[in-house]
């Protein structure tokens, strides 16, 4: 007795472990997190964000999960309340396979019988928990419909507005989904209580089905039948993402064929469900046998042999004309999903009348070239600027300041900590979360400066931060960035690490208004779970107000606020007021809308819009969502969702909105679907005629956008422009490009240029070729790579002055033994010269001529020059050149003051070529 009782505490014991393991430890860690995500959105004042997804996670479980569980119990229950009372073991025509069946059957009872009310009961609940957790996973995709607002447009094939498609369609084909999978589901576990009490016996086949069994299973399959009629139902609305033709849209074949066959299965699924449902009161199975096999063949006639029979001998042999109208919807919806509707189109002469003088009075343009790549100088950046180890630039961007009144592109990168690259015995618990806890300052550089070494100049470098301009960092400490992925806690017993000083550190306490606090004791035991770390408990120098910095990472910290956003891949720093500030493109996007084809890249990306600018503050990680596109209706959608989460565009500081650009992700996406798009008549586009592509240049690989100042031909103005060139499909010629502005005045404006179709313009790999092949220069880049030192080409730029485009080449060289490339020769290409100089603007003269260089007047064709334009033109080069000579030396009060003078005198000449044009 006493071994039994011993046992059998045992198995309590156990028991009681499992529970505690598997239930009671995950509800625990789940609470604390729950716990402490409540506390990080309060501390950002987003608290009802946090609430509205909670709550509508929560409700779509639950109701999911309810609706399941009570359509397995009834139905189970049914099953089990009208059980035969005898079960009877008796096989009409014995044999080893009925018998097998059998003895299978008779097992089920007497393993599952004693306890089948039990099993009914918790199967039905933990199945319907698990449903319900799947289903509220789609929350988002349920709280959108529920929210839906009009287009203001319809789609052209059902005239019905495109937010149906793009709201509510989503959330009733996830509902025909669970739909179906719960009746299928029913369906099985039925049966399996029927054969468990013996109603149903299936060694005797169709004779061993009870005759309520029979009721019961008709109305299940009728149920089912009546669930397929409702996807036909859908399914004519997905027509209009149809990939039968050759876009994406209800073709010829999906019009007349698949719809009208979709209309019929329709009626057909509601009359086998009627026949199902008079099968209750007939005896056998012939009547659903009959109903069934009739609906299986309609669907194979109906819904493939006819649409395929149309697709083949009406639509195949004619197929520009059947489709025809249908590609042309395509390029209307297509064009519309991507916003390419006002874009517009010019041509450009492409010439090569390009004069010195011309070179000479676009110095903004020349003076912005960008000489470094990104991903090139961030080498340099790493190599000069990281002071210590553990300091990591993540990236480099492009930015445009004013800087001593003078307007000039830059690249720039934050310095942020890295604290895994601290000596292994420093990587302690201590050192990486209350000690190494932030990077420190922004570096910025101009896009061509480089000095004698070929090192780039620094406009704002070193530690602390040190600047010859106007630009003033004053809170250089950055405790959010791109690669700030651990937590840190401030305000501890123990102070930060700020930056190196000589021989010994600066230290820091944080005083921002970021974290969120300790608190008591059971808070201290959440944030333990959280974070994963027992120290949090024991450590003497966490206290109860220290407080921890949570999500640091923008990545993290963006989709935990906002998952339903689309973020662009490379967030940018911009120094504002003295703060460092993250700026963070983010796009709404869909995949529902009808007739538009999808992202190369990413096919469930059927419409884009940059609907919101996020502002991250480094110190503080103040966040904010500003409301970009407030027209657009997915935005409004989630506006009504989450009404204080993304603040009104009228908010934005004019101070930050002059650093928003155009973003990259967007118009690369753009670029993409336009060079096919911009075709706009159907049969060119069903030809393939005019398709365009994105030249490759080195490798193969695809050109990307780059920035750029200037004046667009026909226009005044000088503004930041992004840049992307096209070829025609299979050649290399360049044939165009886009250019979109970035500045506040005249924001996403894009317009394609397009050259002469009479005479051939050299694409980027063309002249690439043309390098490589120089006579001059191609033996030199050989002398190079036999010298211990790797060569290695800049990004190709097309530079576009007056009507005439200069393509430029920087060449870098970097040393077996080292990370540090050094900018040593920039090409110029222009018409038949090729021409490799130290720099730019040796390699402009040479192309263009010493008339720049030399004062003397350049011969420009123009008529009633000026006498004195000679003197002029000789100032205006000496003045470049010393502001050339300053931007090098680093002197950029010098370097602005110059480029004004330059200016001055610019607009001095044009006046005087106006007036002596018009005497």
């Amino acid at each position: 007795m006493a071994g039994r009782t011993h046992r059998v505490s045992r198995g309590w014991w156990t028991v009681l472990a499992a529970v505690l393991v598997f239930v009671v430890a995950p509800l625990v860690i789940w609470g604390a997190r729950t716990w402490i995500d409540w506390l990080w959105f309060a501390d950002l004042g987003q608290s009802t964000v946090f609430v509205t997804r909670l709550v509508s996670e929560f409700v779509t479980g639950v109701v999911f999960a309810a609706i399941t569980f009570v359509f397995l119990f009834v139905n189970m229950r049914i099953a089990r309340r009208m059980a035969p009372r005898v079960f009877a073991v008796g096989s009409p025509e014995p044999n080893p396979a009925t018998e097998q069946i059998r003895y299978f059957a008779e097992q089920l009872r007497s393993r599952f019988g004693p306890v089948l009310d039990q099993a009914v009961l918790w199967g039905s609940a933990v199945l319907a928990f698990f449903v319900g957790l799947d289903m509220a996973s789609h929350w988002e995709t349920f709280r959108l419909a529920l929210s839906a607002v009009p287009f203001g447009y319809n789609d052209p094939q059902f005239n019905k507005d495109v937010g149906f498609f793009v709201f509510q369609l989503p959330a009733l084909d996830l509902l025909y989904s669970w739909l179906v999978g719960i009746l299928v589901l029913t369906f099985v576990l039925t049966i399996f209580v029927h054969v468990v009490d013996g109603a149903v016996q299936p060694w005797a086949r169709l004779k061993g089905f009870a005759p309520h069994v029979k009721a019961h299973l008709s109305v299940l399959m009728a149920f089912f039948v009546l669930a397929l009629g409702f996807g036909y139902w859908l399914d004519i609305w997905k027509l209009d993402f149809s990939q039968t033709g050759q876009i994406i849209g209800a073709g010829y074949t999906d019009v007349h064929a698949q719809f009208p066959a979709y209309v019929i299965l329709i009626v057909i699924s509601a009359l086998v469900a009627v026949g199902l449902l008079l099968n209750i009161r007939y005896k056998g199975w012939r009547l659903p046998i009959i109903s069934v096999s009739a609906w299986v063949v309609a669907s194979i006639l109906l819904g493939w042999a006819w649409p395929a029979a149309v697709q083949a001998f009406i639509v195949a042999p004619n197929e520009a004309a059947a489709e025809a109208p249908y590609i042309e919807r395509n390029i209307t919806m297509t064009r519309l999903a991507f916003n390419l509707t006002d874009v517009k189109g010019t041509t450009f002469a492409a010439d090569e009348s390009l004069t010195a003088t011309d070179v000479v009075s676009d110095p903004t343009t020349l003076s912005n070239v960008r000489l470094w790549d990104p991903a090139i100088v961030g080498q340099s950046f790493a190599q000069l600027q990281s002071i210590r180890p553990y300091y990591e630039f993540t990236d480099v961007d492009v930015d445009r300041y004013t800087i001593n009144g003078v307007a000039q592109q830059v690249l720039v990168s934050a310095r942020e900590m890295n604290s895994s690259m601290l000596a292994s015995q420093a990587q302690t618990w201590v050192n990486q979360h209350l000690v190494y806890t932030h990077g420190y300052g922004l570096v910025m550089s101009p896009v061509n400066g480089a000095d004698s070494r070929g090192m780039p100049t620094f406009i704002i470098g070193d530690v602390p931060p040190k600047t010859t301009t106007d630009l003033k960092t004053e809170q250089p400490r950055i405790y959010f960035g791109e690669a700030t992925t651990d937590y840190a806690i401030v305000d501890t017993g123990i102070k930060e690490f700020d930056y190196p000083e000589g021989d010994a550190n600066a230290y820091y306490e944080y005083d921002g208004t970021g974290g969120v606090a300790i608190g008591s004791p059971l808070r201290r035991l959440a944030w333990a779970l959280n974070l994963g770390s027992s120290q949090v408990i024991f450590s003497n120098y966490v206290k109860s107000d220290s407080r921890v910095l949570l999500r640091r990472d923008l990545k993290s910290r963006l989709n935990a606020l906002a998952p339903w956003l689309t973020y662009d891949k490379d967030p940018y720093p911009v120094l504002v007021n003295g703060r460092i500030q993250w700026v963070i493109d983010a796009y709404t996007t869909a995949e529902w809308f009808p007739y538009s084809e999808g992202l190369p890249t990413a096919p469930d990306i059927r419409y884009m819009r940059n609907s919101v600018k996020v502002t991250v503050d480094a110190f503080n990680g103040e966040t904010k969502f500003y409301a970009f596109d407030e027209e657009d209706p997915v935005l409004q959608a989630w506006r009504k969702v989450f009404p204080s989460l993304v603040l009104d565009g009228s908010q934005v500081p004019e101070e930050l909105a002059e650093h928003f650009r155009y973003p990259e992700d967007l118009f690369s996406a753009q670029a993409e679907i336009y060079r096919t798009y911009h075709m706009t008549d159907a049969r060119v586009f069903y030809n393939k005629e005019d398709q365009w592509e994105i030249p490759g240049v080195h490798q193969n690989a695809a050109m990307q956008p780059f920035f750029v100042f200037m004046t667009l031909p026909g226009q005044t103005k000088q503004h930041f422009y992004m840049m992307q060139p096209f070829t025609p499909r299979n050649r290399d010629n360049m044939i165009g490009w886009m250019a979109v502005n970035c500045d506040p005045d005249g924001y996403g404006e894009r317009t394609v240029y397009l050259f002469p179709k009479e005479r051939v313009v050299l694409g980027p790999s063309q002249v690439s070729a043309r390098i490589n092949q120089d006579a001059v220069i191609s033996p030199q880049l050989s002398l190079w790579s036999q010298r211990g030192s790797q060569v290695i080409f800049g990004n190709m730029l097309v530079i576009p002055i007056k009507n005439s485009i200069v393509y430029i080449q920087p060449l870098y060289l970097q040393a077996e033994q080292t990370a540090l490339p050094e900018l040593t020769r920039v090409i110029v290409v222009y018409a038949e010269k090729v021409e490799m100089e130290s720099t730019l603007q040796a390699a402009l003269l040479k192309v263009f001529g010493q008339a720049a260089g030399s004062g003397s007047t350049p011969t420009t064709g123009t008529p009633g020059a000026s006498s004195g334009s000679s003197a002029d033109l000789g100032a205006a080069q000496k003045l470049y050149n010393d502001a050339i000579a300053a931007q090098k030396a680093g002197d950029w009060a010098t370097y602005g003051d110059k480029i004004k003078q330059l200016g001055d005198l610019l607009s001095k000449l044009a006046g005087q070529e106006t007036t002596a044009a018009a005497k």
